[in-house]
């Protein structure tokens, strides 16, 4: 058993009915919640086929046993509770099952998950924004024409945030190269279907949290209590599979711009993007970072919701590994946030490096955010440290207008 974490998973089957709780429950759950009152659950015990052993610890908290987090401190649930001015949960009939028995943990963690990946999205188009002006990007590629003959999914959208982006910038007045990096010139084709696949996770969570996800449902008009499958979560889990695949291509293809940018010269760039050049090493120590999350993003995009047993003597011979497959794309988050934040920064040198350029209106305050946390390189430094501040800085700031995208989700 993995070490334990705190939760503020809720469940949502509840408000939508057919739980059968003790009306009492759910005004308990909703103090506890607001209370900020964490209870600690195992990280790893789910299979996907319903959340039992996980909601198990998370119930087995809220009648007073088990570990729970207060104000920064972990104690025993009872005492815990007693400081956050609650009492144990009194359980009635069908309560302990009702509470263990759906996918609320697979459903909350997710839709943090998907937060933090709709804010990522938009930080990964600020980069490859600025890197279109750093590389001298062919504007013509993002003509309206071109998407529409075309029209994969995202991709008419994305060509024109990117388009917005660059407004303004001096790449319009330039005679460009006649074929640009691929990606460099399929970041609408490569982005929208990122895009795509977020939509689709969005929408698997959002039914999960507004659905009865409950075994067995009680329908109260019928007066009928039914078995159900309604806990088993596969297309959520393929969701999150698609979601990292598709994240995984975007990462890589802003890992090849980073490489593009910091090899050889190219464009009228210095070799290593070093200003004093020489034996300086300039940006080149970077691209084995990069080269690594790179590796452990892709690691991480292996699909495992097909990776089980039969369980319970074989009455459980299915399982999507719904929480897995969440837990593994959040973690690839803390990597794509990370190579993000290479690319911002060789991207806003090679602007630099450039003083005859000017920038788009939106490709400017990406700009002057990069140099808001990290300095110009002139001579040799460590960049490691100036990429976690970027990396972290990135995870509290939005840096880039993403209203197109935010309106297809919401």
């Amino acid at each position: 058993m993995s070490p334990a974490r705190s939760s503020r998973h809720g469940f949502p089957c509840f408000a939508a009915g057919g739980s059968g709780i003790s009306p009492h429950l759910f005004g308990d759950l909703l103090r506890v919640l607001n209370s900020g009152l964490n209870p600690l659950l195992p990280s790893i015990g789910s299979i996907g086929a319903g959340d039992l052993v996980i909601l198990a610890a998370l119930a087995t908290c809220l009648i007073g046993d088990g570990r729970a987090e207060w104000n920064g401190t972990v104690y025993p649930s009872r005492q815990a509770m007693q400081l956050a001015g609650l009492e144990p949960i009194v359980l009635g009939p069908k309560d302990g099952l009702s509470l263990i028995n759906a996918s609320a943990l697979s459903a909350g963690h997710g839709a943090l998950v998907l937060a933090d990946a709709r804010a990522l999205l938009a930080h990964q188009r600020a980069a490859a924004a600025l890197s279109f002006e750093a590389m001298g990007g062919n504007p013509a590629i993002l003509t309206p024409a071109i998407q529409q003959a075309r029209p994969a999914a995202g991709q008419v959208e994305e060509a024109e945030l990117l388009r917005g982006m660059i407004d303004g910038s001096a790449l319009h007045g330039r005679r460009p190269a006649l074929q640009d990096p691929l990606s460099l010139r399929c970041i609408p084709s490569i982005h929208g279907a990122l895009s795509a696949a977020l939509a689709t996770a969005i929408a698997a969570v959002e039914t999960e949290l507004n659905a009865a996800g409950d075994n067995p449902l009680v329908l109260v008009e019928e007066e009928r209590v039914l078995s159900t499958g309604n806990f088993h979560t596969p297309a959520m889990a393929l969701a999150f599979e698609t979601l990292g695949l598709a994240i995984a291509q975007a990462a890589l293809a802003g890992a090849a711009r980073f490489i593009q940018l910091t090899g050889r010269a190219r464009n009228g760039l210095p070799k290593y993007l070093s200003p004093v050049g020489g034996a300086s090493a300039g940006f080149v120590p970077l691209q084995k970072t990069v080269t690594a999350l790179t590796g452990a993003i892709r690691h991480k995009a292996n699909p495992v919701m097909l990776d089980f047993l039969a369980v319970s003597e074989g009455v459980e011979d299915h399982a999507t590994q719904t929480p897995l497959a969440v837990s593994k794309c959040a973690e690839m988050l803390v990597l794509w946030r990370q190579l993000i934040a290479c690319e911002m920064l060789a991207a806003a040198q090679a602007v630099d490096l450039q003083p005859d350029h000017h920038c788009g209106k939106g490709t400017r305050r990406v700009h002057e955010f990069v140099r808001s946390v990290s300095a110009a390189l002139g001579e040799d430094r460590p960049l490691g440290p100036e990429v976690a501040a970027l990396g972290d800085a990135l995870a509290f700031h939005r840096i880039a207008d993403d209203r197109v995208a935010k309106d297809r989700f919401d």
